[in-house]
């Protein structure tokens, strides 16, 4: 929108020469300022929302208590600000399941119970090996059925000793476990 012709038009003419060389400048120059500002409003009015705020997403991300990080794609950050803004509180199975739908994952989480004899398949719980079975009460495998498993091999000349021969996960939907999970909780993930 062009403010500089609409100001033109404000001033009476019978007191203002409105073809003037001087008077034109001026609305030019006030113009701008108005365009600019007009301009500047329309982006903080696209900023309500996590998905159109582009460069003011990390306000969002500071907000939220989410670190930002700009090496990681837009609608990833944006996923990870709706999933923190929707997680208003709850601690059931379910509440997380509707969480992770919100987000565009579909989910089951199987909780364990030791007291009844229903553990994790071994090699799932091999890291607690020394653990006492009680302790293993508060685990949560949580198998995520249309996730992006990034699979990632290990290569000779890519790789390095003491990495894992495979690793994999999506961390968009683990990040948001770690994050609201109870602090309790150990959560395991699989993929399918």
């Amino acid at each position: 929108m062009q403010h500089a012709n609409v100001l033109k038009q404000l001033y009476p003419p019978v007191s203002y020469n409105i073809n003037g060389e001087q008077f034109i400048a001026q609305c030019e120059v006030d113009g701008a300022a108005y365009d600019r500002l007009q301009q500047r409003a329309e982006h903080v009015l696209a900023v309500i929302e996590p998905v159109t705020s582009d460069a003011m997403l990390a306000d969002w991300e500071r907000i939220c208590g989410i670190k930002t990080d700009l090496s990681r794609p837009y609608q990833e950050r944006v996923k990870r600000v709706i999933a923190q803004l929707n997680a208003v509180g709850g601690l059931s199975i379910p509440y997380f399941m509707r969480i992770a739908e919100s987000i565009g994952y579909q989910i089951q989480i199987k909780e364990f119970s030791p007291l009844q004899n229903d553990l994790p398949n071994p090699g799932d719980i091999a890291q607690f090996r020394n653990a006492p079975r009680e302790s293993l009460i508060f685990m949560w495998r949580v198998t995520v059925l249309n996730g992006d498993d990034n699979i990632v091999y290990f290569r000779a000349g890519e790789s390095f000793a003491g990495e894992h021969l495979v690793e994999f996960g999506d961390p968009i939907i683990e990040e948001f476990f770690k994050d609201l999970k109870p602090a309790h909780t150990y959560c395991y993930f699989a993929y399918q």
